[in-house]
């Protein structure tokens, strides 16, 4: 008798070839307790009417009993294969070519994407945002919230090691706070905060002089996070001056600006036993190191990525989208949404008539703007909402006033500010091609409303040092990266806050209504009034939702496109 077996998880099946009878064939299948019993035809179809499971005899011509076996090898082979393909594998390195050097790792010193990238994987903060957008703890096992609204104790999750070896405890907690209160960009958030009371090693408490409706997101904020720090890493240290030790899945190995940044896996990681999701839940650690390049040229990060120099490249140009998806050993995949591309008006020179901002608001093709600067299929859309349409908060009020593209309409308002051909100087940077490209058309589609326009290019620093004398310029380019909160846009509506001299009391109204309701329903109705104010008020000029590509060698395994560079949960597989 002659056989063959294969097997899938915990079950096996064996075939065997009968001497007896050449023309019958036994089909032994184990579900992994060991049993099988041979029985005739008549007999498995009984038996199968009671037992699936049980083994089976099942007579077939010597023809089929080959096909038969033929099928099964190949399919259980293939689901073996999947299952293999699917499961993380510890060991090796990632090569990451991003766009840009950190300015500092020192977390919550900074708003920099690339101090982002890098800082998501070495620090966390007791809450975070899940790839829903919604909060959820992390750090913290749990937290409860007082009546009032304003008082907010968390547990903290036991057992949890910083890279230096101690474990985390409340005044560990305590010293963070109190530090972004001192050297954050965004201490503002926390100007509300009364006290922060170390309860016991695992419990704190924060008291507020007022309900803050986001509160548990102004903690989960990935923009220079509250990362929870060791006390002596952080206790007197000033800005970008703290040791650089976290409680992430990843430690710094060795940071040598507009080098790389390196960093290995965390041994003593203790991740959560919640699926992993955005910033959230567990983060395998299954890399040995990740090393962050700096590779500033799209040209030179395509050619790296085409050569095998990197695994993973940030930001493709999307003209060699469609060669990169030529190759058979590379993935290619948009990140959407990324940002969305602004012109921003001030309100000190000839943009504070409101008859020449609605002009703007009129006569823009978008969908021209869009087409030159997302640079792709798939990397651009349409849409009026300040917030994206995979978030909670998106809204569409407003759209009678997106994408007019009536070049008339802005002639009559032109007219009627009284408009003389003043010169109009537009602002944009060469650092952000989509940036660049995106007023290359706008200079031609002003010029073709009537403006005398001037377009200005530098890189970014220089552009940003001139946005800061409003005596110099009338429209700035920027862009709005994926806001998880709408009240991380609150400092551009606010007269105390705003680069770009806005004030309208109506606006200042709701933005406070949004910021002291903690209802979710509440808040929603306020950030929608916002944004029917931003149109009516034509506060700036928001162009398309942009998508980025990203790429990397199909051995890198796990990783999916959301926000922004984030290898949690990601292996090589070579």
């Amino acid at each position: 008798m002659s056989s063959v077996c294969t097997r899938s998880g915990n079950t096996s099946f064996r075939i065997h070839l009968t001497g007896a009878y050449r023309d019958e064939v036994l089909v032994d299948i184990h579900d992994g307790t060991g049993l099988a019993i041979e029985r005739t035809m008549d007999e498995r179809m009984n038996v199968l009417m009671r037992d699936a499971k049980r083994k089976e005899v099942v007579k077939m011509k010597r023809r089929s009993i080959f096909q038969y076996l033929l099928v099964l090898v190949l399919v259980f082979g293939a689901l073996n294969q999947v299952q293999a393909a699917d499961t993380p594998k510890s060991g090796g390195v990632l090569r990451v070519a991003d766009t840009a050097s950190p300015p500092t790792l020192d977390f919550m010193c900074s708003t920099s994407t690339a101090t982002r990238v890098v800082g998501t994987h070495i620090f966390e903060g007791l809450m975070a945002y899940d790839k829903n957008y919604q909060v959820v703890p992390m750090l913290a096992e749990n937290y409860e919230v007082g009546a009032d609204g304003k008082t907010f104790v968390f547990r903290l999750r036991k057992g949890v090691l910083f890279h230096n070896g101690d474990e985390m405890k409340a005044e560990d907690v305590k010293a963070c706070v109190d530090r972004f209160i001192a050297v954050s960009p965004r201490k503002r958030d926390l100007a509300d905060l009364e006290s922060v009371n170390v309860i016991d090693d695992y419990t704190i408490e924060f008291k507020l002089k007022k309900p803050i409706g986001p509160f548990l997101g102004i903690l989960a904020n990935p923009v220079a996070l509250l990362a929870i720090m060791p006390k002596e890493a952080v206790e007197g240290k000033p800005l970008n001056k703290a040791d650089i030790i976290g409680t992430g899945p990843y430690q710094l190995v060795e940071w040598i600006p507009d080098r790389h940044v390196k960093i290995k896996r965390f041994k003593d990681y203790k991740p959560l036993d919640t699926p992993g999701s955005g910033y959230a839940g567990k983060k395998g650690a299954y890399l040995d190191e990740i090393n962050f390049v700096p590779v500033t040229e799209p040209g030179a990060r395509v050619a790296g990525l085409e050569a095998g120099d990197y695994d993973f490249a940030d930001f493709l140009p999307g003209t060699n989208v469609p060669d990169l998806k030529a190759e058979p050993r590379l993935a290619v995949k948009p990140l959407m949404p990324f940002t969305w591309p602004v012109m921003y008006f001030n309100f000190k020179r000839i943009f504070k008539d409101i008859k020449m901002r609605q002009a703007v608001q009129a006569g823009l093709d978008l969908e021209s703007i869009m087409i030159a600067g997302s640079e792709g299929e798939g990397s651009g859309r349409l849409d009026p909402g300040l917030y994206f349409k995979e978030q909670v908060w998106h809204s569409d009020i407003g759209k009678q006033y997106y994408n007019q593209n009536d070049k008339e309409k802005a002639r009559r308002l032109m007219k009627d500010a009284g408009y003389k051909g003043e010169e109009i100087i537009v602002v944009t940077n060469t650092s952000y091609e989509y940036m660049y490209k995106s007023a290359i058309v706008v200079e031609q589609e002003l010029k073709e409303m009537g403006f005398n326009v001037k377009l200005v290019v530098l890189d970014w620093p220089g552009a940003l040092a001139l946005r800061k004398d409003l005596s110099k310029w009338d429209m700035f380019f920027s862009s709005h990266s994926i806001r998880f909160d709408p009240f991380i846009n609150n400092f551009y509506f606010l007269p105390e806050t705003t680069f770009f001299a806005y004030d309208n009391p109506e606006m200042a109204k709701w933005i406070r209504k949004g910021m002291d309701s903690v209802r979710f329903e509440e808040r929603k109705e306020a950030y929608d009034q916002i944004q029917r104010i931003f149109y009516e008020d034509a506060v700036m000029i928001k162009l398309y939702d942009l998508g980025i590509w990203q790429g990397w060698q199909k051995h890198v395994k796990g990783y999916e496109p959301w926000y922004m560079l984030q290898f949690l949960n990601t292996w090589v597989e070579k």
